[in-house]
């Protein structure tokens, strides 16, 4: 009768002290383990930077923002690796037939079980923040420096680490329940926390050979490391930015991971330990994710590094076989699964109607092009990155500062920008990533607003020489030149951190002119602008090596933006006249030792060795020594970056390294050819 009694007990009571106990002996030294390293990693980390002698200045350094700043790659390792494997040590015994059968045979619920655990994991894990916090607090005072950090920043600190310890570990409860290794337990959710964003990324790189303009980078940009648990923690401590409502879903998420773990744990058979994979519905579910996922991969990788549909479909067959074979083997343990093809040719009849259907473009993607009458602005340029760049991730206060894209919204603008785009449907031109990376071609990127609120996209590969029409329409429209800098806008935000402007010339090693006026920086900017205006298309497509670079720098040294001085910029140049600066903003005859002028007469690419030995020119039959100012000073004035040419130039500088430039047949003043030939 007593023994009856403890036995109903024991189910009905909540609480297993034996059990806990047990377990406790079984995990107590990872929790003893995580203290001895927070502690190492944080307060005694802090005691060795942060005591001790000062700098000239009475500080050691300056005040930290975040904890998360003390050797945050070490807390970030061991947020997202201990709670994986305190929650495989705590239910070892579910993928262990033995220990199963014999732990599942006390008279104790399956239920008191599981939440015995979870809440021994969750103490484990609280226990060594809740230490560190407050070893941290009576440290407080022995630094250097005073408030180097808050008691609002421990407090911070240690709700945010052990939020996301509990989100981890219960995301590695929830996988350890739906499988019956170990391993697998911990395989399984790293997978969970990366597999939404690879399934969407591998989707982006797969469409693109099917959807002509299909934007790659945009849709790869497009804030997909927010769906990697990993990356979005990182991101949002490190940077000390993290939003409350970010932890209250982290602390959501773990609740509802616990719940559906708690049910999986209560339905899944003792049998099914030591079997990779917990239930029999989810083990086809299991293969095919497998088989697509590795179809995917391995599409991408040949396509991406052949750059050839044949070979996309390649990687999808050794892919998809790959993944169908791994799966099965998996599941049964076993290499010889080679008699299970029914199910393979299945999921192959899906793929090449899938396939079919993407390629034929059903939706007619590739052909889209926005009516004019429903376009409200649109953003053109070779760069799409602005386009999702978040503001919040740049700190101007660090030097980090954010340029918006610009849309333009003139109506001659838009439809220039309109025209271009559709002639480039219409040709559909076949660029290799070779020409792409050697210049011979470029991406551009068109982002349409529609007046509907919605937003259309594209990303081309295009020959500019093949569009200069377009181009020069576009380049040579008045919004167009008046937005070609966001520092030279009336109403940028980033102007109010510029202190200086600094004009660095090329080739010289004096000090960089220094403009801290206000007026004589609105001024120049005012140069700027009248130069770009009067810029022509040609002008833009010179391929001339600029002046110098216009440095508009912050009060700590960092350069807010930049533009380059080119040499068609003739406004400026007056300006530089007038303040007597522009003999200290380019290089000039006086700089220059002497020129060395010759005929490629074999047509030989611009090679690095000329410039460290440029001898090897200069000694060569037929070279031509040139030490008038006035033929160097023309020279200075059209040189151009280009990697051939039907002429080569040696510069041999005073104060600077030799510069070997590629210079065409025109370029060359007709008396010196003469004595070239």
């Amino acid at each position: 009768m007593k023994w009856g009694m403890w036995v109903m007990q024991s189910k009905t009571s909540s609480f297993n002290r034996g059990m806990w106990i047990q377990s406790m002996r079984n995990v107590g030294w990872i929790g003893a383990l995580y203290t001895l390293v927070l502690l190492f990693i944080l307060p005694l980390q802090i005691i060795l930077r942060y005591t001790g002698e000062v700098n000239e200045n009475g500080m050691y350094t300056e005040k930290l923002k975040t904890l998360f700043e003390v050797v945050g790659s070490l807390q970030f390792l061991f947020m997202f690796t201990v709670p994986v494997v305190l929650a495989i040590f705590l239910f070892r015994y579910i993928q262990t037939k033995s220990a199963a059968d014999y732990i599942h045979s006390l008279p104790i619920s399956r239920g008191v079980l599981f939440w015995q655990n979870v809440l021994l994991g969750i103490v484990s894990l609280v226990l060594p923040v809740i230490i560190s916090a407050i070893v941290l607090f009576l440290i407080k005072d022995s630094v250097n420096v005073d408030d180097l950090y808050t008691i609002k920043l421990i407090l911070r600190w240690a709700i945010d680490t052990i939020i996301l310890n509990i989100f981890v570990f219960s995301g590695a409860v929830f996988a350890g329940m739906f499988t019956g290794m170990s391993i697998l337990q911990g395989a399984f959710i790293y997978i969970l926390f990366i597999l939404p964003a690879a399934l969407i990324q591998f989707f982006i790189m797969n469409v693109k050979f099917y959807w002509y303009g299909f934007a790659t980078t945009y849709y790869s940009g497009k804030n997909l490391q927010d769906l990697v648990p990993f990356i979005h923690i990182i991101d949002l401590l490190d940077s000390g930015k993290e939003s409350y409502l970010s932890l209250v879903i982290y602390a959501i998420v773990a609740c509802v991971l616990c719940f559906i773990a708690f049910i999986a744990y209560r339905k899944r058979s003792l049998e099914i330990a030591t079997h990779a994979i917990a239930f029999n519905w989810l083990k086809p579910i299991f293969i095919y994710g497998l088989t697509t996922c590795s179809l995917l991969l391995w599409g991408m990788y040949f396509g991406e590094i052949k750059d050839s549909f044949k070979w996309l479909v390649f990687g999808y067959v050794f892919g998809s076989l790959l993944g169908y074979i791994l799966g099965h083997m998996i599941l049964a343990k076993t290499w010889r699964v080679f008699d299970k093809w029914k199910g393979y040719l299945l999921f192959v009849a899906a793929a090449i109607i899938i396939g079919i259907g993407l390629k034929v473009d059903v939706f007619g993607y590739s052909s889209y092009l926005p009516n004019q009458e429903n376009i409200q602005s649109v953003y053109f340029d070779e760069d799409d990155y602005p386009l999702t760049d978040n503001p919040k991730s740049h700190d101007p206060e660090n030097g980090d500062y954010y340029r918006p894209p610009y849309y333009y919204s003139d109506k001659n603008t838009v439809n220039f920008i309109r025209a271009l785009h559709k002639q480039i449907i219409k040709d559909q031109p076949n660029i290799s990533k070779r020409e792409i990376q050697s210049g011979d071609a470029r991406e551009i990127t068109f982002a349409y607003n529609l007046k509907n609120d919605k937003k259309v996209v594209r990303q081309y590969a295009i020959r500019e020489a093949d569009y200069k029409a377009f181009y020069k329409r576009i380049i040579e429209t008045p919004e167009y030149k008046k937005h070609s800098f966001y520092i030279l806008e009336p109403d940028n935000k980033n102007m109010r951190y510029v202190k200086e402007v600094q004009i660095n010339a090329m080739y010289k090693s004096d000090e960089p002119i220094v403009i801290k006026d206000p007026n004589k920086i609105e001024d120049l900017k005012q140069a700027i602008r009248k130069s770009i205006q009067n810029q022509t298309y040609e002008d833009t497509q010179s391929n001339q090596q600029s002046w110098s670079s216009i440095d508009f720098m912050d009060g700590n040294g960092r350069s807010v933006d930049s533009i380059p001085f080119e040499k068609s910029y003739k406004e400026v140049e007056k300006w530089l006249k007038h303040e007597k600066m522009f003999e200290d903003a380019r290089v000039m005859p006086e700089d220059v030792s002497n020129i060395v002028v010759l005929k490629n007469k074999d047509h030989e690419i611009l090679h690095n060795a000329w410039v460290d030995t440029p001898s090897i020119l200069t000694k060569r039959k037929g070279a031509l020594t040139i030490k008038d100012s006035k033929q160097i000073n023309y020279f200075l004035s059209h040189t151009t970056i280009q990697e051939q040419g039907d002429y080569i130039v040696v510069f041999r500088y005073k104060n600077s390294s030799p510069e070997v430039q590629m210079f065409d047949a025109n370029m060359i003043p007709t008396e010196l050819k003469e004595k070239l030939k």
